[in-house]
């Protein structure tokens, strides 16, 4: 079985989209898709004592319709010295801050360009601490067109890939059948998240892996607990 994930790129994500990459044998980084401010393409949640908080990195958006490929830093505002702010306010007295925070500080004060850039910058400590070996490749720099599950079908064949491992939410939209016929497999991914010992009251799930970086270190068996590859019904 080789396993397809297909996915948006998001910024210092959560344990849920990194344990996909672990049991991913090729990640596709789906930047041909519709920019959304509104997601974590540009943002990662952390935690605070009101709640959580989005450490946002803003981008040049010139049309609605614009794609990730197509995306920008804004260098006109300066987001670093904000950012860099945000994580030592929020977590400079956690176990690990100390530890991991000049590797997070280098990457926000490098001068990138494009957002796929940014995204996949910040989630190298995370594939360094994981040990994860799966193959990365851009959508932008695949030769195939189409829309909706035709398009994520056509990805898998032309990468020779057997099993698709799709978000739980395909199973309300994906024809597995049709895949099927087209000799890939479709399996749904689902994530509990692990609790782990945080700051400022109650667990708070979904939040970028930062936090736990922070508090207690990256945990590759926590991580991996937490998920399960599902056949459709």
């Amino acid at each position: 079985m080789s396993v397809c994930v297909i996915s948006q790129p998001r910024f210092f994500p959560g344990l849920h989209y990194l344990h996909r990459m672990m049991v991913a044998d090729v990640f596709v980084i789906f930047n041909t898709v519709q920019f959304n401010p509104r997601h974590e393409e540009n943002r990662a949640k952390l935690k605070t004592n009101k709640g959580t908080q989005w450490l946002t990195v803003p981008m040049l958006q010139v049309s609605r319709e614009q794609l990730i490929c197509d995306t920008y830093l804004n260098q006109n505002q300066p987001w670093q010295s904000k950012a860099e702010g945000i994580l030592k306010a929020l977590y400079g007295k956690m176990p690990y801050y100390k530890t991991y925070a000049p590797e997070i500080l280098s990457i926000l004060e490098k001068p990138y360009k494009s957002l796929t850039e940014l995204n996949l910058a910040s989630w190298q400590p995370a594939l360094r601490l994981l040990g994860i070996t799966c193959q990365f490749v851009l959508a932008s720099e695949i030769p195939v067109t189409g829309k909706g599950p035709k398009l994520l079908l056509d990805i898998c064949k032309y990468l020779g890939l057997d099993t698709y491992l799709s978000g739980g939410f395909g199973q309300d939209y994906l024809d597995v059948t049709e895949f099927l016929d087209q000799g890939v497999e479709v399996k749904f991914h689902e994530y509990e998240y692990p609790i782990y010992k945080q700051t400022y009251g109650d667990f708070i799930p979904f939040l970028s892996y930062l936090d736990m970086l922070f508090n207690v270190d990256l945990k590759p068996d926590t991580i991996m607990a937490g998920g399960k590859i599902i056949s459709p019904n």
